[in-house]
């Protein structure tokens, strides 16, 4: 079957867990269907996206809005444009995000590939994108949420401190009921990775087909350790996802001083580049921020306990489930390990109160021979229930009814 499948932001191993996992379903779907992948990109990013050729029919970049404003020598332009895109948002009571990535270059070259490749389904990954299903041409389409934006924002309305600041994400929270329950019921399918964010979903949409657990990873060979001898934490993020940036600093100041207290000269690791100022102004000694990795297996080899002390956001954690696949013991908020593991399958430990995370990490690094069983019982579940084998063929079954309606 013909695919076009779109993204928000390019598909990219090891640049956030949303993109690889795009880049590892563009490279598996590639091997039963014929992929057409459509992205916006910046300047920088098409040398990495290109990579993706080989398994592709075509494979094709649009700048992305605004992208020409935003670096480090032109800071006011970029508050300008957000304060642009703010405004933008309350107006057309849109969800900012979605306001970010609204783009006529995108739509136009939406229905030009369509009409040159005229694909059997169109696959759209991220809420972001969801906007462009009315210009499918009577496509067949497919939303690939990753990220349900009502339970994320939701969760991010809470976590507000200030009144403003919580009255601000309860507007955007509003916003993004109104996206989601005004483009969802207009595809033919709707992915979800968990299925706790289906059932948020058929709340506000009873109507809406929707497919739970759409996630795979890839299982790297079990990698040998460096031998930290139980002295180093690690945590992998995308900083330019707030839910990370707000974990890090969860961990920096409630958690790891407890795990110090109990486990002297113990170490912790944070990959990710790009961190901001307010991390690295919170992080003392014993504590790394060692940039970006290409080689995710790697990393995890080179620490005794991974950590995803995530208090919100939406969809499975895809850097917990590649720590798991690696044979890591994980210690994880309920958020880091939503849909991934309940507490009674004993692949990951599970604690929200610092006092309790940290005590959880600590009996870890301590305990080589109970961090290693953890690890095990980790890399099993993921074998189990997240292949990408699984994945495919179930898109594959979904493609074809989809396709097989249209006709």
């Amino acid at each position: 079957m013909k695919i076009l499948l779109a993204t928000p932001f390019p598909a990219n191993p090891g640049a956030s867990g949303g993109a690889t996992a795009v880049f590892n379903l563009v490279k598996r779907l590639a091997q039963h269907h014929e992929v057409v992948y459509l992205t916006f990109a910046r300047e920088e990013d098409v040398p990495q996206t290109a990579t993706l050729a080989p398994h592709c029919k075509e494979v094709i970049t649009v700048p992305f809005p605004g992208g020409e404003m935003i670096s480090s020598r032109e800071k006011m332009l970029y508050l300008l444009r957000r304060g642009y895109q703010n405004i933008i948002s309350f107006l057309t009571l849109t969800p900012v995000f979605a306001v970010k990535c609204k783009s006529r270059v995108m739509g136009r070259v939406l229905r030009e590939t369509i009409g040159k490749h005229n694909p059997d389904v169109v696959h759209l990954c991220f809420p972001q994108m969801a906007q462009y299903v009315a210009l499918c041409g009577g496509v067949p389409a497919v939303m690939d949420t990753q990220d349900v934006a009502v339970v994320s924002a939701y969760r991010r309305v809470r976590m507000a401190s200030s009144p403003v600041a919580k009255g601000y994400f309860f507007l955007q929270w509003l916003f993004w009921l109104r996206y989601e329950t005004s483009h969802y019921p207009r595809f033919g399918k709707v992915l979800t990775l968990t299925g706790q964010d289906a059932a948020a979903l058929r709340v506000f949409c009873p109507e809406l087909d929707v497919y739970a657990d759409a996630v795979g990873v890839d299982i790297p060979p079990m990698p040998e350790t460096s031998g930290a001898g139980g002295k180093r934490i690690g945590f992998l993020a995308s900083f330019g996802h707030g839910p990370n940036v707000d974990a890090t600093l969860f961990f920096l100041r409630e958690i790891f001083p407890r795990i110090r207290e109990q486990v002297p000269g113990v170490e912790f690791l944070v990959a990710g580049k790009n961190p901001p100022a307010a991390l690295l102004e919170a992080a003392g000694d014993r504590i790394r921020f060692v940039g970006f990795v290409d080689d995710v297996a790697r990393f995890y080899a080179g620490v005794d306990v991974v950590v995803a002390p995530l208090r919100y956001g939406g969809g499975i954690k895809i850097k917990v489930l590649e720590a798991l696949a690696c044979g890591r013991p994980v210690v994880a908020t309920s958020v880091g390990a939503e849909g991934i593991a309940s507490p009674g399958d004993g692949a990951l430990l599970v604690a929200d109160e610092p006092g309790d995370f940290a005590s959880c990490v600590c009996n870890l690094l301590k305990d080589t021979e109970l961090a290693g069983s953890l690890g095990e019982r980790g890399r099993d579940l993921v074998t189990r229930r997240f292949s990408w084998e699984r994945v495919t063929a179930d898109l594959g079954r979904i493609y074809a009814a989809l396709a097989g309606g249209a006709r």
